[in-house]
């Protein structure tokens, strides 16, 4: 399943030492165990980190080659000038709408004059009637 460098990207979990070993010797394939009822995953092994090193070195643009591709880029005219481009200005935005209505007058209410206030009329308290029957019934009893 692994033979031809993993390219389903399987794990591979055993207990058996001469398996992990022959896992260990392929770059890509990470090897899994169990120490206590908890499943470890094992660190890359030296194969796969040099694997690794040697993808990302040829993955990555050399000194040399940056220099020539930006010569090309200025000899066909693709450089984006720095100095060209500038900062947008804000634009200036009107006043708030809401800041800007009009003030409302406030309506003076007509006093009534001291001779026309009336009274106010005294709440007479309502007992209620369960306690004027009980008190009642004291009275005559």
């Amino acid at each position: 399943m692994v033979e031809d460098g993993n390219p389903h990207h399987y794990f591979v979990a055993s207990q058996d030492q001469n398996l992990s070993m022959k896992v260990k010797k392929k770059p890509g394939v990470p090897l899994m165990f169990i120490i206590q009822n908890t499943i470890v995953l094992d660190k890359p092994s030296p194969k796969t980190v040099a694997f690794v090193k040697a993808v990302e070195s040829g993955q990555l643009v050399s000194v040399h080659e940056k220099q020539s591709i930006k010569q090309l880029k200025e000899e066909q005219g693709l450089v984006k000038n720095p100095e060209q481009r500038r900062k947008k200005r804000k634009k200036v935005s009107g006043p708030n709408p809401l800041s800007c209505l009009k003030k409302k007058k406030k309506t003076q209410d007509t006093k009534p004059s001291a001779s026309e206030k009336k009274r106010k009329r005294k709440r007479i308290r309502n007992r209620s009637t369960s306690k004027v029957i009980s008190e009642k019934q004291n009275t005559e009893g």
